[in-house]
């Protein structure tokens, strides 16, 4: 009867635990590697989003108007009449 499984054995048709654990290992550590790397770039665009925001404010209140120019708003009452 031919094997028509995809599981790895060693020659005696034992399992290759050492494999699959090896395997499982590299996975792991990419997943880990790939985590740190999100976790930098988030770090990253959340700072460059706060200077942009400080910065934005700072510009919004530096922002005078001129010398001797007031701005005045009116609000009119209708009688309704």
């Amino acid at each position: 009867m031919t094997r028509t499984d995809t599981v790895r054995r060693h020659p005696d048709g034992s399992i290759d635990l050492d494999f699959y654990c090896k395997s499982a290992t590299a996975l792991r550590r990419q997943a880990m590697r790939d985590a740190k790397t999100m976790r930098r770039a988030g770090i990253g665009v959340l700072a460059t989003v706060g200077v942009l925001c400080v910065a934005t404010l700072f510009a919004a209140t530096s922002a005078v108007a001129p010398r001797g120019s007031v701005a005045v708003a009116q609000i009119t009452a209708s009688s309704g009449r």
